[in-house]
């Protein structure tokens, strides 16, 4: 009887819950209410609509079909939000299921021609599962074709991004985020048709690029899997899922909340947002927005309706347009509606908007569930300011008080130029009204580092206004806090003083030098001015970030600005990205490498060392015969003579290795290389013609050109307090590099050339590669017109001397690879074929590899030796102009305490690699040593990586070594061995190991959070007799008489292990799981050894609705097949596996099992004076035992309690404090750890 009242109260909670399933949600009391306001733009979203049983419409569009019936704004926007067509998106037309898929388009399609607005679809993952790209375009033909041609189909093409202007007011921006997440190694011709997107790191780009662009309006984001959500791609499930976890009727009720648990921590699909790469998008795109005011990001993926708003993201989802499925309110949710329904936006002509949710009133018609204001209207800025300025006035960058330092503090941090920054000069005032005829903001500039503001004149010329002082805490945000937003958390603290101070190692007024300088040597240059900027009318809202400063004015290098004598009076002015977009088009447009050159060399006479690819506009001139010549106009050049001294940075340029490109200019530049580390990229991208020649020559322009007059005249331009020592020291260095400018040029093509890459174009062409005697290689690339080699490209002549490496790329189109010659002593090749059907005619391929695609046609019509790589690995057939070819190197350095080991201190130095072959890395070095003050022992080991020798695998080796004083702790094998600490003091259970060992293996890391490694191991351990401890006990020697021999063993290892969670330093949602198995053999006698296998399993689940009550639950364990095993090989448990309140390796079996549970709590980020910190407290269990034998007598569990603290900083501090009691007494332990 009891038995069936449990039952019948289970499935009456079902019945119950079932009822409140697809009940509107709430997080507050709600109540309607009306915005009394003129609408501007109404925005209709309705998503996952593509489900329609057959001749049937769906219930979602349905409910929106009537209410359009009596709101239908001729000037609104309508948009379907993904998975269009299920399940798998547009078929072909012989597939038997393409009937059923444009029925279900169709729906969606006269929905859409009812409205009297614009419609747009968007694709989601479902339209991309059949045929991926060219599905994709499929759906996209058949829907604008019904529209009667219309673009609607968003973006084109199967592109990622795409904008659409809706008013001045308002910008769509509509983003295909599978696309994103998709395996482009499955789709050879992903990005064919979009030439300006061609990687995941130039979509970012193009994102926050036109967020900075339309900052100014409400920026509505149309994307089909939502940043968060609170469905079950947010891992939140209904109860009754935990019984049927799939589509089967039959209950499965533990392994369902399993299978549950798994999805919610794991995310191990790439559809929900616990998945490690969807997670990283959903942040970075967050990120980015946050820096924005106005952004509302809307979303299907989701079968329900609901609004999020977390931290400065404001989220809608409407994904219910044929699918419900559960949805519920936690992680910020405000509203959530499990039915069938849609959402409304409007966007109020004040700036405001309003969210509407509707759903079915039962009677098939809709119903509003919930309206929320987004965004409020538009403050009125009406602060009284003056509106009457002086002609000048005297000011200082910074306070004085702020620029004053003691003499160690220098000797530390630098002396920089730092004291110029505290000097007051005299600038006349910029009234922006007046100034260069009347001067309007437009918004906000797009650096990184530097607080701008573009502004325009009457006749639509661009100005860049320039704060002198620059912001710390955007640079931080945009370099190393790229996905999670930062700013707010850093404002005010010693952090973004201490960035602030390393900004005076640029010299504020350098500025003013460099048109004189410029103009000399024939450099194109802008011509900033410098101001007094007061607060003013004119500034409007950015009076709250901007005024009263002084700031440089400068004309911006764009196409209204084409007869500013500096930029060359060319045609028109472009960017750098369409400059490149023309050069891969046609070899009309051509890159004039002299005046590039001579511009490079420019910058390293003045130690520029900040030459991105932004810092450039580029010139472009009409020929007669229709070329387009581009030359370059330098960019913002205010890290010219850059003093960047103190101990502290020449500290870290031993650790972090990009920071050497951070120098003190001198005569001679300490690291040519490093100086010209962040234009590496584009030079090796515009320079295919010119060698070491040229160099050279451009460098003794410059030494002719740049008289001691000129130089003189320059500095007379800076302002009176910058003149005296420091100018005159600068001045000295100056000409001394001057001198040597030539040297200089000589030993940067040594760098330069070591690796050398040439592109053709998206056309057809033909690379010719001559192999010479003498180590020499000419490489010319010409057009195909008429299936002939016709004009020549461009063509140089390669030295093994200078050249160990060559990527040729042919890019786009049908291409010719014609290798011929009987050279020597060759340059090493890899040739890249790209798109479409290309040849080869090797007739030598000595030191030469060709990577082409797998999957599509290619004619190798003669091998010639030559080594065949054709694969469908996306990143190898690819041309990144951005590719990142460096080397990285970085250090995490940790302290500890436990009463084992005592204080110890370690590091892991991890050295990267990046070249060609990747995954991700080319090469990874990683050294790891740890030192343990109770013992004196210390251990050291090395793992090196190294990607393309195994395939999707890296060969892995590696070496580890303790020293004769590393300890362990022994008490016997046994679930209940003694232990009398208090009496025989802790030394008694030490026992000294040696360990000497080498293994060698593969090892590959998942996109998407998984990790395999195997690998052989063969090591060495002794085991160290000392006298009155327990290891010294006759009776180990008498057991076994080799017992403290060094003993050597040979290990097959394997681990599979898999990690997600949503915070790596405060997990509230998240899983590890991982199994090692492997076996060992003794190698002096191979007929003993044993297998071992170790499982650990591990989740953090958030148990409250504002997440800071996190629950954290573990499982581990070891199993020994076998008994021939070492002490030291046995199943342990202790202080670091399982049992916190007990000693390391305190109790040693043939099996163990130990389990965890901790309740943490977070408390709220919190800012200090030095940085923000968030603190949590946990309290915990642990229970857990051995087992010796099958026969084993003992039934007791260990168990102890205990708690602590953690503490993290923007996930680059983190630290643990624990006290845990277990039945020998209290243990006290805590470990930080850095990462820089």
């Amino acid at each position: 009887m009891k038995k069936n009242n449990i039952i019948l109260a289970v499935f009456l909670s079902l019945f119950l819950f079932s009822c409140e399933f697809y009940k509107p949600k709430y997080r507050d009391a709600y109540k309607k209410v009306d915005y009394d306001g003129a609408i501007d733009k109404t925005f209709f979203f309705i998503g996952d609509a593509g489900y329609a049983s057959p001749d049937q419409n769906t219930k979602g569009i349905l409910l929106l079909e009537s209410y359009l019936q009596e709101n239908n704004p001729a000037d609104g926007y309508m948009l379907f939000l993904g998975d269009n067509i299920y399940p798998a998106g547009m078929p072909s037309k012989k597939e038997t299921s393409r009937k059923q898929s444009e029925h279900r388009i169709n729906n969606q399609i006269n929905l859409a021609k009812t409205f009297k607005g614009e419609s747009f679809f968007i694709p989601g993952n479902h339209d991309w599962y059949i045929d991926g790209v060219k599905g994709v375009q499929r759906q996209e033909k058949y829907i604008e074709k019904a529209l009667g041609g219309r673009d609607a189909f968003r973006p084109t093409g199967g592109c990622a991004i795409e904008s659409v202007k809706v008013n001045e007011e308002i910008q769509l921006l509509l983003v295909d985020t599978q696309w994103y997440l998709e395996d482009w190694d499955e789709h050879p011709t992903i990005n064919d048709n979009c030439p300006e997107i061609k990687s995941r790191d130039s979509f970012f780009a193009e994102f926050e690029s036109q967020l900075k662009k339309y900052q100014e309006k409400t920026i509505v984001v149309a994307l089909h899997h939502p940043l968060y959500s609170n469905g079950i791609h947010g891992g939140k499930y209904a109860l009754k899922r935990h019984l049927y976890p799939g589509k089967s009727k039959i209950p499965m009720p533990i392994l369902g909340s399993l299978a549950m648990q798994l999805r919610t921590t794991g995310g191990v699909s790439s559809q929900d947002i616990q998945n490690k790469k969807y997670k990283y998008l959903a942040r970075r795109l967050g990120a980015l927005a946050s820096d924005i005011d106005r952004v509302i990001f809307v979303s299907g993926h989701e079968h329900s309706l609901q609004y999020i708003e977390h931290d400065k993201v404001k989220q809608i989802i409407a994904g219910s347009g044929s699918k419900v499925t559960y949805a519920g309110l936690r992680n910020d949710g405000l509203f959530a509606y499990a039915g069938d329904g849609f959402a409304r936006l409007d966007i109020y002509k004040d700036g405001a908007s309003w969210v509407s949710f509707y759903g079915d009133n039962g009677t098939g018609s809709a119903t509003l569930l919930y309206k929320k204001e987004v965004y409020r209207k538009k403050e009125k800025h009406t602060h009284e300011l003056a509106t009457n300025f002086p002609k000048t006035k005297k000011a200082s960058i910074y306070n004085f008080e702020g620029t004053e330092r003691t003499g160690f503090y220098k000797s530390i941090w630098g002396e920089h130029y730092r004291a110029l920054y505290g000097k007051e000069i005299e600038a006349p005032v910029a009234v922006l009204d007046t100034l260069y005829g009347g001067l309007k903001v437009i918004r906000k500039g797009g650096g990184h580092q530097t607080r701008s503001l573009r502004l325009e004149d009457k006749d639509g010329k661009q100005y860049s206004l320039r704060a002198l002082k620059k912001s710390g805490v955007q640079f931080l945000q945009a370099n190393a806090f790229k996905d999670k937003y930062v700013e707010h958390e850093l404002e005010n603290t010693i952090s973004e003083d201490v960035l602030q101070d390393f900004y005076t190692s640029a010299h504020p007024y350098v500025f003013t030098m460099i048109p004189e300088l410029s103009d000399a040597v024939g450099v194109y240059h802008s011509n900033p001015k410098v101001f007094y900027l007061p607060k003013q009318k004119a500034l409007g809202k950015y009076n709250l970030h901007y005024g009263d400063e002084l700031c440089t004015i400068e004309e911006r290098p764009e196409k209204k600005q084409k007869n500013v004598a500096s930029f060359g009076y060319p045609d028109n002015i472009r960017s750098t990205a369409d400059v490149y977009e023309r050069l891969r088009k046609d070899e009309k447009y051509k890159i004039d490498e002299p005046a590039f050159i001579k511009a490079r060399m420019f910058d390293m006479l003045i130690g520029d060392w900040d030459r991105h690819q932004d810092q450039w506009r580029w010139s472009e001139f009409k020929q007669e015969n229709g070329d387009r010549i581009y030359r370059p106009i330098p960019r913002d050049r205010d890290q010219a003579f850059s003093n960047f001294d103190g101990a502290f940075i020449s500290a870290v340029k031993g650790m972090v290795g990009m920071f050497n490109k951070f120098q003190v200019y001198d005569e001679k530049p300490r690291s040519v290389k490093w100086l010209n580390i962040s234009g590496l990229k584009l030079d090796r991208t515009f320079i295919q013609s010119s060698g070491r020649e040229e160099w050279i020559k451009q460098a003794k322009y410059i030494q002719e050109h740049l008289t001691d007059s000129i130089i003189e005249v320059a500095f007379d331009k800076l302002p009176p307090v910058a003149k005296g020592a420091s100018a005159e020291d600068i001045k000295r260095k100056l000409k001394g590099r001057k001198k040597i400018l030539h040297t200089i040029a000589d030993q940067y093509y040594d760098y330069l050339s070591t690796l050398e890459i040439i592109t053709g174009t998206d056309k057809d062409d033909f690379i010719d590669i001559e192999r010479r005697k003498n180590g020499e290689t000419k490489i010319g690339v010409y057009r195909i017109k008429n299936g002939e080699k016709s004009d020549l490209v461009s063509q140089r002549i390669y030295r093994k001397k200078d050249t160990k490496e060559i990527w040729i790329y042919g890019l786009d189109d049908e291409d010719v690879f014609h290798v011929h010659g009987k050279g020597n002593n060759l340059i090493y090749i890899r040739i890249i074929g790209g798109q479409n059907n290309d040849k080869y005619r090797i007739e030598n391929g000595k030191r030469l590899t060709v990577y082409d695609h797998k999957t599509k046609k290619n004619t190798l019509e003669k091998k010639g030796g030559a080594t065949i790589r054709f694969t469908d690995d996306y990143e190898v057939n690819s041309f990144d102009k951005n590719k990142e070819i460096a080397k990285i190197n970085t250090l995490t350095p940790g302290v500890g305490y436990n009463p084992d080991d005592g204080i110890n201190i370690g590091f892991a130095n991890s050295f990267q690699v990046k070249g060609f072959n990747r995954n991700p890395f080319t090469t990874k070095h990683t050294v790891k040593a740890g030192y343990y003050f109770a013992t004196n022992g210390f251990d050291i080991s090395y793992e090196g990586q190294f990607a393309g020798v195994l395939g999707k695998y890296n060969l892995l080796i590696g070496g580890f070594f303790t020293s004769p004083n590393f300890s362990k702790n022994f008490f016997g094998m046994g679930n209940e061995t003694i232990n009398n600490d208090e009496v025989l003091e802790m030394d008694f259970n030490r026992v000294k190991i040696s360990k000497l060992g080498v293994e060698a293996g593969a090892v590959k890391t998942g996109e998407y959070g998984g990790y395999f490694s195997y690998k052989a191991i063969f090591e060495g351990i002794e085991v160290d007799k000392i006298e009155n401890r327990f290891i010294g006990n006759p009776v180990f020697e008498a057991i076994d008489p080799e017992f403290y021999d060094r003993k050597y063993f040979l290990s097959a290892d394997g681990i599979y292990k898999y990690e997600s969670y949503d915070v790596v330093v405060n997990p509230t949602n998240g899983m590890k799981f991982e199994i090692n198995v492997g076996g060992t053999a003794h190698v002096d006698d191979w007929n003993k050894g044993f297998v071992y296998i170790k499982p650990y399993l591990g989740f953090y689940n958030a148990i409250s609705r504002n997440r800071k009550l996190v629950l954290k639950t573990i499982a581990q364990g070891q199993v020994n097949l076998g008994k021939d095993y070492e002490f030291y090989q046995s199943a342990q448990l202790g202080q670091t596996t399982g049992m916190r309140g007990y000693r390391n390796q305190r109790f040693s079996g043939q099996r163990s099992l130990a389990t965890t549970m901790d309740l943490r709590y977070s408390f709220n980020q919190f800012k200090t004076r030095v940085a923000p910190l968030q603190f949590g407290i946990f309290a915990g269990v642990d229970v857990g035992r051995v087992w010796v034998d099958d026969s084993d007598y003992s039934d007791k569990w260990h168990n102890d309690y205990g708690g602590g603290f953690w503490i993290s900083s923007l996930d680059m501090l983190s630290g643990t404090v624990n006290l845990f009691n277990g039945a020998e007494g209290l243990r006290f332990s805590f470990g930080f750890g850095l990462k820089i």
